[in-house]
C-alpha cells in the first residue's frame, strides 16, 4: 500500500470559517456572527417598545372615536332640527341636546347610544387633549357655545398630536 504524504491531503474548508465551501469564498467567522446578533438584539430591545406603545394606539382610538362623536352630533342635529352640543376637555368628550326643546335651555340632556349609554368618552390616561365646546344649529354649522354665534373660522381641537378641524362653513369634521 503507497504511503500518502500529509501534504497531499486537500482541506475542504479554510480555518476558521464557517460557511465558505472553497479555499477563495469569503465566509463569516462565529465571532462576526454572535457579534450582528447581539446588535440586533440590543436595537430591536430599544426600538420596540416605542413601535407598539399602547398610548399611542389609545391616542389614535380616542381621536378617531371623538371625531366620530362630533360627525354624529352634526348628522343629528340635521335630522332632528335640534341643536346638538360636542364637547371635549381633558376628561372626555360627550354628545348633549338642549334641557328645554330643541333650540333653548342649556345642553345638558345627554344623547344616547343605540345600546341606550350616554354618548361620552372617557380620555386616556397621559394624553394632552385641548378643550372645545360647540354645537351644531339646525342646518349642521357649528356654533359657539358660549356666544350662541355662528363660527366664522374653522374650529379645531387637539388629541395628543393629531388636529380635529370643524369647518366652519359646511361642519365638515376631519382629522390632519
Amino acid at each position: 500500500m503507497p504511503m500518502v504524504s500529509v501534504s497531499r491531503i486537500r482541506k475542504t474548508r479554510p480555518s476558521g470559517r464557517v460557511f465558505s465551501v472553497r479555499h477563495g469564498q469569503p465566509g463569516f467567522t462565529v465571532v462576526e456572527l454572535v457579534v450582528v446578533i447581539v446588535l440586533m438584539g440590543i436595537l430591536a430591545a430599544s426600538t420596540v417598545p416605542r413601535v407598539f406603545e399602547a398610548s399611542r394606539f389609545e391616542e389614535m382610538g380616542f381621536a378617531e372615536s371623538s371625531a366620530a362623536a362630533a360627525r354624529f352630533a352634526r348628522r343629528l342635529a340635521l335630522n332632528s332640527r335640534c341643536d346638538t352640543g360636542f364637547s371635549i376637555d381633558g376628561t372626555g368628550y360627550r354628545v348633549v341636546q338642549r334641557a328645554a326643546g330643541c333650540v333653548s335651555g342649556g345642553f345638558t340632556r345627554s344623547v344616547n347610544r343605540p345600546g341606550g349609554q350616554a354618548w361620552a368618552g372617557a380620555a386616556p390616561a397621559g394624553v394632552t387633549i385641548a378643550a372645545l365646546a360647540i354645537y351644531f344649529d339646525a342646518e349642521g354649522r357649528p356654533v359657539d357655545v358660549g356666544t350662541g354665534l355662528a363660527l366664522n373660522t374653522p374650529a379645531s381641537y387637539l388629541v395628543g398630536g393629531r388636529n380635529i378641524t370643524i369647518e366652519h362653513e359646511t361642519g365638515f369634521i376631519h382629522l390632519l
